[in-house]
């Protein structure tokens, strides 16, 4: 018997193309869609998630990477830098490789080129060259090559080449081209689906968090560098070749394009922000979110690790633990903030997410620092019970609240701004949030010092950031009802 697919209702959008409407959306496709962007995110976000073990390990005096240097003392806000700059790369790439895809499956490039090179290359081989697959598939390689040319690295500026630009930008030629089209298989229940999609990043935070650990601590950082870079190999080539294509790519981009190509750019979803957008105050607000959140989300994941060893003078494996718990919590806190926020608004929604972890910063992280026995030289090796309590507290609270805004984020920009603009915000408001990612925990670096003492002002540091992000998401709210009406939820 014919196995009958159930189908999901299309999207309806105005269109001035009359263009004919996207194909229905089989469960089976959409299931497809849902796993392959699940482990793209664990391959990338949940890598980027734990490099706290990583940047813990380098700081340690038994390390086997970097050259000790005469006064044995380590630059922590760069070796911060060397992870923020994949997270910050991650995102920030975006702005370049959202268009290269609209292009691409649009037919642009393909057909002016057989139109000005048509004995350089046979028109077919363009075709297949000029793919999603093959931006995916490079990235992979990419992404295999940065940290297989970390394991030769003797200085910090190495890391920043190899395992900071070299992953990030991999990373990002395999985050977007799985994660942009995925919001599109998707209708009533969007922001579960890109809970459970988003959910990746915990979940593969939470596998790598101890494994990184316990390979660190067997093999040596070196041979660590090339397990995961053979491991990238293993499971991001698969996933890089089941990569979707936009809904609203035409089906005669994979066929030799017709028309000018005014009507192809005309036909194609718009990947640059206008004028108009830019100056809209929910468009401005929602960067200064991004920024300000992106800034302040990723410091504690810097430095659960360090913290956890410097002040509280427990095991470096109890810290890659405490990443790993804090990952596993942020995982499951996508998937229910994703499902209330299609029940309770998904704007109300982040912003409770977003106070929350905010809050929880002050309340229980600078109350563990401050709960410390300020007799002990530095304040290092002997936590009170009460302060490994608010830290365990504040771990648990704070991964929930920076989970929920995780899984909604993408949902928001959808429905605040559109579908067919979706592509163009959530890649430069990604930018954005790299930006703020590559600035928040240097910065929070420096604030704590060379001797790594001066936890309470890094803590002050995150928490303001993410206290002002939350004033800007009102914002955004405001903005967003004052356009469309006031609704309680939304």
């Amino acid at each position: 018997m014919a196995t009958q697919t159930r189908t999901i209702e299309s999207i309806s959008l105005p269109n001035s193309h009359h263009e004919p409407p996207p194909p229905p959306i089989s469960r089976r496709k959409q299931f497809t869609v849902l796993a392959s962007a699940f482990v793209a995110i664990a391959l990338t976000i949940g890598y980027n998630q734990c490099f706290g073990v990583f940047q813990a390990y380098y700081l340690s005096p038994d390390q086997d990477v970097l050259v000790q240097s005469p006064d044995d003392s380590k630059p922590v806000a760069l070796l911060a830098f060397v992870g923020t700059l994949c997270y910050g790369l991650t995102w920030a790439g975006g702005i370049l490789v959202n268009p290269i895809i609209s292009r691409i499956e649009h037919g642009v490039w393909s057909s002016s080129a057989s139109s000005t090179s048509r004995n350089v290359l046979p028109a077919r081989w363009k075709r297949r060259l000029l793919t999603n697959r093959t931006i995916t598939v490079s990235g992979v390689l990419m992404m295999a090559a940065g940290f297989g040319l970390a394991s030769l690295s003797t200085r910090v500026w190495h890391l920043l080449l190899t395992q900071g630009f070299l992953v990030g930008l991999g990373m990002s030629l395999v985050y977007f081209p799985l994660l942009a089209p995925a919001p599109e298989y998707f209708t009533h229940h969007r922001a579960t689906a890109m809970g459970v999609i988003l959910a990746g990043g915990g979940a593969g935070g939470l596998a790598l968090s101890p494994i990184f650990r316990l390979l660190l601590t067997t093999v040596g950082g070196r041979q660590t560098l090339r397990i995961y870079a053979l491991f990238n190999l293993l499971f991001g080539l698969p996933i890089a070749w089941s990569v979707p294509r936009s809904r609203f790519a035409p089906s005669s981009s994979l066929t030799p394009s017709v028309g000018s190509d005014d009507d192809r750019v005309g036909n194609r979803p718009n990947t640059h922000i206008s004028r108009t957008l830019s100056l809209r105050p929910a468009f401005l607000l929602s960067c200064i979110a991004a920024f300000l959140q992106a800034a302040g989300a990723q410091t504690p994941l810097a430095f659960i690790p360090s913290y956890t060893t410097d002040k509280l003078g427990l095991s470096p494996s109890t810290g890659a633990n405490f990443l790993a718990t804090a990952n596993a919590i942020n995982a499951v806190a996508r998937v229910i903030t994703g499902y209330c926020g299609d029940r309770l608004g998904r704007q109300n929604t982040l912003i409770s997410a977003l106070l929350l972890s905010g809050v929880s910063v002050f309340a229980l992280w600078l109350g563990s620092i401050l709960a410390l026995p300020a007799s002990l030289p530095g304040g290092t090796g002997g936590a009170t019970g009460e302060s490994q309590k608010l830290w365990m507290a504040f771990i648990a609270t704070y991964s929930f609240g920076a989970g929920g805004y995780y899984a909604l984020f993408p949902a928001l920009i959808a429905e605040v701004f559109g579908i067919r603009q979706y592509a163009a915000v959530n890649a430069f408001i990604l930018f954005v949030r790299g930006l703020g990612t590559m600035f928040g925990s240097p910065v929070g670096g420096q604030l704590l010092g060379e001797k790594r003492t001066e936890y309470a002002a890094l803590a002050c540091w995150d928490g303001a950031l993410l206290l002002a992000s939350v004033v800007c998401c009102f914002g955004v709210r405001w903005a967003d009802a004052r356009g469309k009406g006031w609704r309680w939820v939304a």
